[in-house]
């Protein structure tokens, strides 16, 4: 089911420059620099998993029950004109998924876990007049917005100011139909893993907001890019570590009506395997400059399933556009919540 609304989808992005390409560094240092602090996340989880498995004769009962939250709407816009219209305009077809839902709970009496997935998928058609018969046709249905996001939140509850933290997060989309060649699934990858402090700012029923400070540890892969001298497709991946600066924020009404949410990312390289494929001549290591994402989504339930939804995303990427890309989505949508 599907409810038509009115949708004002407004984009802008300039398409990403090249990023220097090549290979693994070869300066040996600079490889077990990059890696190196990958490996120390990695054994962490090996810690914490003994940690658990140690500590799991003292989880209650309370402890073991996963707390679930789950926010999924659909929209669908249709813009139509008669074959008649003596305007310019053409008719327009679009839907958008989305889905966030998070599951959290305490696995021993010192870790708490907490993860969350963000998934989204739409596609636009819009009809054009042929060339030839001079009939209007409804053209191929095009990718509109696409997103995988999971990330996993381990953080040992020490009843400090601050209490440390490991994470991992993948980002990616359904399908990556840029090529004509290939279509790749799961293309690109982007994993980061990061350790550090996390805080509560505010903590009660409505209002949940933290913040996190650390190091991470980010590999980019993509599967499309092909090598210089053959057209086979090849695999690019880039590996960079750096700071990473992490903040949510949810609230929510007594009633459940009105619901905001509100995420900023900031990352940081401080180190990267582009730096060895840049040339003497470039005044500019793109890479050093911060990555910025800042969401934002703002429900308001009208009735038992129709919600007004406002969705911002801010974001910066000095490697791809000197500017701040945003995307914005405004919609009534068919909207389902459940929280236990």
């Amino acid at each position: 089911m599907f409810s038509v609304f009115f949708s004002k989808r407004m984009y802008h992005n300039t398409s990403c420059t090249n990023l220097f390409y090549g290979t693994f560094s070869k300066n040996k240092k600079r490889h077990n620099r990059l890696t190196g602090l990958s490996k120390s996340v990695l054994f962490c989880f090996i810690v914490f998993c003994a940690h658990i498995n140690s500590e799991a004769q003292d989880t209650t009962e309370s402890q073991n029950k996963w707390k679930i939250s789950v926010l999924t709407n659909a929209t669908v816009t249709l813009n139509s004109y008669s074959e008649n219209w003596s305007g310019d305009e053409f008719s327009a077809f679009s839907w958008l998924w989305q889905f966030t839902g998070t599951a959290e709970k305490s696995l021993t009496s010192k870790m708490h876990n907490k993860n969350t997935l963000k998934l989204a998928f739409g596609q636009t058609s819009l009809q054009d007049e042929d060339e030839l018969s001079g009939e209007k046709e409804w053209q191929p249905m095009k990718k509109s917005r696409d997103l995988i996001d999971f990330e996993s939140v381990f953080r040992f509850t020490l009843k400090t100011f601050v209490d440390p933290f490991v994470s991992v997060r993948a980002v990616s989309q359904f399908a990556d139909l840029r090529s004509s060649d290939y279509n790749y699934y799961l293309n690109p990858l982007t994993l980061t893993e990061s350790f550090g402090a996390i805080k509560n700012l505010i903590k009660n029923e409505n209002v949940d907001w933290t913040a996190r400070l650390g190091g991470a540890a980010r590999q980019s892969i993509e599967r499309n890019e092909s090598l210089p001298d053959s057209l086979t497709p090849a695999e690019k991946v880039t590996n960079d570590g750096g700071l990473e600066f992490v903040t949510d924020f949810k609230a929510k009404t007594k009633d459940n009506r009105i619901n905001f949410t509100s995420q900023l990312k900031v990352y940081g390289a401080l180190f990267s395997s582009i730096s060895e494929q840049l040339d003497e001549s470039d005044n500019i290591a793109l890479w050093r400059y911060p990555d910025i994402s800042w969401e934002n989504s703002f429900d308001v339930s009208l009735i038992k399933y129709i919600a007004l939804n406002l969705y911002v995303q801010l974001l910066y990427d000095r490697e791809i556009d000197n500017s701040v890309r945003h995307r914005q989505t405004v919609g009534l949508a068919l909207t389902y919540s459940f929280e236990n």
